[in-house]
């Protein structure tokens, strides 16, 4: 029996993962289609280059303050992740995954690498019997370093 692996377009995948009563109007579905589409985090400023760069004069460009507001919207309905990375001046978004992931970061050019599994939890029950009087509500890790080109560059 053979098994068929259907694609779905963006207006279902949206549809599918759209909170009830939030309002979906141009400007979300474009953000979301520019986090849907990207291989890391972006900041709200990568966001608002990509949406504007996409123009062909067809339509009026985005104010940075919408893309901004927009974010602090996603991120109040559940749709995104908002993190903090220390290398980073900004905050950056992804749009929510089951699994919440870990980054690899580049000291040099901020490539941001998927770390595939986390290893806090194979160490949460350690860090609880260690803080008995606190409940954990989430965690962030990063780790630091070279990506392959940078390190190259570096050993010239």
């Amino acid at each position: 029996m053979s098994t068929k692996i259907h694609t779905h377009s963006f207006d279902e995948i949206i549809d599918k993962n759209w909170p009830d009563g939030f309002k979906k109007t141009r400007q979300r579905i474009d953000i979301y289609r520019i986090l849907f589409e990207a291989k890391e985090p972006l900041s709200a400023a990568e966001i608002f280059t990509q949406l504007n760069s996409a123009f062909d004069g067809a339509r009026d460009m985005y104010a940075f303050s919408t893309v901004y507001r927009n974010l602090l919207a996603f991120e109040k309905a559940g749709i995104v992740t908002k993190s903090v990375l220390s290398t980073e001046d900004n905050n950056i978004y992804e749009l929510k995954q089951a699994n919440h992931r870990h980054y690899a970061v580049c000291l040099v050019c901020h490539t941001k690498f998927p770390i595939n599994t986390c290893p806090l939890h194979e160490i949460a029950h350690e860090v609880k019997d260690t803080l008995p009087d606190f409940t954990i509500t989430g965690h962030q890790l990063e780790i630091y370093g070279y990506c392959k080109n940078c390190r190259a560059l570096t050993l010239k």
